[in-house]
């Protein structure tokens, strides 16, 4: 029996069809295979803390992915797309550490209000200002006294009192979106931990607290008289002070400099 026209067509349709399926599966298999297939990254810490980026990135980690540390380089392993994702991650992270200039200023000035009026006008009232120079996660003393803020209470009940360090205190800074986070602590933060698991040592009360500032702004705690009537009547060592003598604090880029003087 002879095929009519038709069937042949429909043979070479079919035909080709099988031809270009196998040509489709031919260039998909090895992409699969090599996706499913893992790879070794190396990847350079260069601004940070090899420690500090795995641990980092270790909760984001894709299933079947494994990181580890040599020195300065991060050992990854696992399916190249994954790897590939952790590599732009890493990347973000490794970014070069801040540096800020805090300042401390002291006297007729409250530089706070001066910069909100922002208006610049001449006058005869003068403050000292002070600088200390700090890179991020690290700590620099000023070595004078100032004003601390500290938290008492708590719940609802929770103020911020005043205590007058004396003999200077430690600064460090933390950015926290757009914040900056600054701590002042009569105790370097290395001492607090030795302190807190040496059970035989004696460093008499510690103080510290916080303040949220934004970079290049001007913050004034009070007039000397104002946070002496704010320090905790519990540890009150400091009585009176002047109304006219203000003590503020300002952040700002150590290589921009963005607080009025």
């Amino acid at each position: 029996m002879r095929l009519q026209p038709k069937s042949y067509k429909c043979y070479f349709e079919l035909g080709r069809a099988v031809f270009l399926l196998l040509l489709l599966v031919q260039c998909i298999v090895p992409e699969a295979r090599a996706e499913s297939a893992h790879k070794i990254q190396l990847i350079e810490v260069k601004h940070r803390s090899a420690t500090e980026i795995m641990a980092a990135i270790k909760p984001h980690l894709p299933k079947g992915t494994v990181v580890s540390q040599q020195n300065q380089t991060l050992v990854l392993s696992g399916k190249p797309s994954n790897l590939e994702q952790l590599a732009v991650l890493i990347d973000a992270l490794d970014q070069p550490l801040l540096s800020w200039r805090v300042l401390f200023a002291q006297g007729q000035v409250n530089f706070q209000a001066v910069q909100q009026k922002s208006v610049r006008h001449y006058s005869t009232a003068r403050s000292e200002v002070f600088e200390v120079l700090i890179r991020e996660a690290s700590e620099a003393r000023l070595e004078r006294g100032f004003w601390v803020p500290i938290q008492t209470g708590v719940g609802q009940y929770r103020e911020t009192a005043y205590e007058w360090l004396a003999s200077g205190l430690w600064v460090r800074v933390k950015p926290v979106g757009d914040q900056l986070i600054l701590s002042l602590s009569s105790q370097q933060t290395e001492q607090k931990k030795t302190n807190t698991t040496s059970l035989s040592s004696f460093s008499g009360r510690q103080y510290e607290g916080e303040v949220a500032l934004q970079l290049g702004q001007w913050t004034t705690f009070g007039s000397e008289a104002e946070l002496a009537a704010q320090t905790p009547n519990a540890s009150r060592r400091y009585v009176g002070g002047s109304k006219s003598e203000f003590y503020s604090v300002c952040i700002e880029a150590s290589d921009k400099p963005t607080c009025p003087r």
